[in-house]
This record gives C-alpha cells, sequence and structure tokens, in this order.
C-alpha cells in the first residue's frame, strides 16, 4: 500500500432554487417586512398612534438589520455561485420574516380605530389572543433579524456558500 496523500475531488454543491429566490427576495422583503410592521394595519382600516410608534422604534430596527442581512446574503450568494446562499442563512432569513409578518398581523393599535388584523379578521373576541402573540413575535423578530444579520456577516466574512 502507498503512503502517499490520496487527494479528494472538491465538493461542488449544485445550485438550489430556493436558496438563490431568498437571496434575491432579501432586499425587498427587509422593506416590505418593515413596512408591514408599521403600517399594514392601515390596509385593514386599523389606524392609531402604534403606527407613529412602531414607525419610530421596531419598523426602523427590522429595517436596518434585515437590509445588512440582506446586503450580505445577496453578495455572499453571488460569489458563491452557484451554490447561492447557506441554507442556514435562508432559513433565518425566513423564519425572520415570518416571524415580523406575524407580529404585523397581531400587533394591535388603540384609539377609536383600534384592534389588530387578527381582529379585524376574526372579530373582536380574538383580541386578548392577538396581544398574547404580539408581544412573543415582536421579540422573535428581532432576535431573528439579528441572528440573521451576524449569521450573513459571517458568511461573508469567512466565505461560507
Amino acid at each position: 500500500m502507498s503512503t502517499e496523500a490520496v487527494s479528494r475531488p472538491a465538493v461542488v454543491r449544485k445550485a438550489n432554487p430556493f436558496q438563490w429566490l431568498v437571496a434575491a427576495a432579501s432586499i425587498p422583503m427587509a422593506t416590505l417586512v418593515a413596512l408591514w410592521v408599521v403600517a399594514g394595519r392601515l390596509l385593514f382600516g386599523i389606524s392609531g398612534p402604534m403606527v407613529a410608534i412602531l414607525g419610530y422604534s421596531l419598523g426602523p430596527v427590522l429595517f436596518i438589520l434585515l437590509l445588512i442581512a440582506g446586503v450580505k446574503t445577496t453578495a455572499n450568494a453571488l460569489r458563491g455561485r452557484p451554490a447561492g446562499t447557506p441554507a442556514k442563512t435562508c432559513a433565518l432569513l425566513v423564519a425572520a420574516w415570518l416571524a415580523a409578518i406575524g407580529f404585523g398581523f397581531t400587533v394591535p393599535d388603540f384609539g377609536d380605530n383600534g384592534g389588530s388584523i387578527m381582529t379585524a379578521l376574526a372579530g373582536e373576541s380574538a383580541l386578548g389572543m392577538s396581544t398574547a402573540l404580539c408581544n412573543p413575535l415582536g421579540i422573535i423578530s428581532v432576535g431573528l433579524a439579528i441572528t440573521v444579520a451576524v449569521t450573513s456577516w459571517r458568511d461573508a466574512k469567512y466565505g461560507r456558500h
């Protein structure tokens, strides 16, 4: 038996359409998700002070974090052709989008035109459930946005594709 080192062929990942779709959608989704969280209730005739409060607080934070993640994810996907974005980063991005969309769906507004989208669709009896769900979803969405921003930054820094 020979003691020569056996070279291994380079691992080439195939292109995954879902990973490319997430990378392509990451920058527009940063804007759409932040707008949904801030003003999605306006589409259902629900308006009140929460639009302004979220417009100055959570909306910009989510937008900046998801935009950082989107730019880094897109750049990393283009640099890592044909494989696209790492699956872990794709899963984190989609989870962050879904949590933020869920938050925008359940966050209640107060005032004369109060309620949430959930109460607009399911009735006033859903207000308690809507309120109970919005806080965890808001915390999870911010946590996931931070995680995906850090993960995408590390993917770009260490050349993970």
